[in-house]
């Protein structure tokens, strides 16, 4: 009875693998934004396309890759993509091959950040940090130049308003607000 205990014990400890994933690895061309967004997942992250695709998706980081404000860029990357098959779900992470190219954005060129909003299970998430005395700043990452919006930005924030800025690229990677919607 020990014996067939022992060899059923085995034969499950057997049948468990402890590494139920499959790791596949593919050239990809990434098209990069000009700057970072706020991301639920990341705290900030890159807007990207893949191979053309028309939609974009949120890329924490590239491996290998210093990104530079203000420039859009084109670049291959090997996508590594983990599937475990325990539990049915998948991550990804890229590496850069080379930058294909680097376009300079036109001087003066706005784009749009979400900086807070409500979402639907989590609540009022905001993305900016700091105070009109000591600057503020995106998820830690990205210092905000606010000009004149200063206080309009601390009065949003303190009513739990959903609040986007419009931004210039500034110097040293720093983000100017040009108008808060």
């Amino acid at each position: 009875m020990k014996k067939l205990l022992f060899l059923g014990v085995t034969a499950l400890l057997l049948s468990c693998s402890a590494n139920d994933e499959s790791v596949t690895e593919t050239e990809v061309n990434l098209l990069l934004d000009h700057y970072r967004t706020t991301s639920l997942l990341y705290g900030t992250a890159f807007l990207a396309t893949e191979n053309g695709a028309l939609q974009h998706f949120e890329l924490p980081g590239i491996e290998g890759f210093d990104f530079q404000p203000g420039f859009n860029y084109s670049v291959a990357t090997t996508r590594k993509t983990i599937k475990n098959s325990g539990t049915n779900a998948t991550s990804s992470s890229y590496r850069l091959i080379a930058i294909q190219s680097q376009d300079t954005i036109p001087p003066n060129t706005r784009f749009t950040v979400p900086l807070a909003k409500f979402v639907n299970g989590i609540g009022y998430v905001k993305w900016v940090v700091g105070n009109a005395e000591l600057g503020y700043q995106l998820s830690h990452e990205i210092d905000i130049d606010c000009t004149s919006f200063c206080g309009e930005l601390f009065s949003l924030l303190s009513i739990e308003d959903n609040i986007t800025g419009e931004f210039e690229h500034g110097p040293n990677g720093t983000y100017i607000l040009r108008a808060l919607y």
